[in-house]
Order: structure tokens, then sequence, then C-alpha cells
């Protein structure tokens, strides 16, 4: 029997599932709009204190929440060497 793979938003996922817009949701996590948007886009990451207000803020935990969005995870390409 295959392992179902867990379920995980990204934290755009997590604010339009709330309908919030990015001015409500970072009002709510205590940091500016630029600092969610960067968070949101993978450009930088929260602290782990954050995280903790990220979990509460949008009642999910940690391991439903996928901060690289699939658009920033590249496949790997194995380069050998002729």
């Amino acid at each position: 029997m295959a392992e179902k793979t867990p379920v995980t938003y990204t934290l755009l996922q997590l604010r339009t599932g709330k309908r919030w817009t990015q001015k409500e949701a970072a009002k709510k996590l205590g940091v500016s709009e630029s600092t969610l948007s960067k968070w949101e886009n993978a450009v930088r990451f929260p602290t782990m204190d954050q995280v903790w207000v990220i979990e509460d803020t949008y009642e999910v935990p940690l391991s439903g929440i996928n901060f690289l969005p699939e658009n920033t995870v590249k496949p790997y390409k194995n380069k050998q060497a002729s």
C-alpha cells in the first residue's frame, strides 16, 4: 500500500483561503506587507518564532505549511562529467 503524501499549503494558499488581503494578513501576523510578500515568494523565510504565529493565525501545523512555492523548486539535473 502506497503512503499518502501529506497535504501542505503555501502561505499564499493559506492567505487566499481565508480571503484576506496581503495587508490584512500582514497585520494579523504582526509583520509588514513587504515581509509577507517576501515569505510568499520565498525570497526570505520567517524565524521559528514567526512560524509559530503563522501556525496560530492560519490554524495549520508546521507540517502543513510549504514555505517553498512550487514555482521556486527547480528539478535536479545530474550533470555527469564526460
